[in-house]
């Protein structure tokens, strides 16, 4: 399984951007009922074990908001890395 991190202070929010929700295949994103310091509600992992290290949603942050750390315990043709 892979680690999702949200830092919540950094994001501005599901309604005023909301793109980590959209690109993630799996869903595995959500809004959140709680204020960040700044009003704003950043998104919180609805299931991490849906995720599949895709990293579609830190690559798509533009407040780089959100990290995504591959599962090191898998195989690397299982995570979609090429040896070499």
């Amino acid at each position: 399984m892979s680690k999702i991190t949200i830092f919540r202070q950094a994001c501005k929010g599901v309604e005023d951007c909301g793109i980590c929700i959209f690109v993630c295949p799996k869903q595995v994103l959500i809004g959140s009922d709680e204020m960040n310091e700044v009003g704003y509600l950043p998104p919180q992992v609805k299931d991490e074990s849906l995720c599949t290290g895709c990293q579609n949603c830190m690559i798509s942050c533009p407040d780089f908001s959100i990290v995504v750390e591959k599962d090191a315990s898998k195989p690397a043709a299982e995570r979609g890395e090429e040896d070499g």
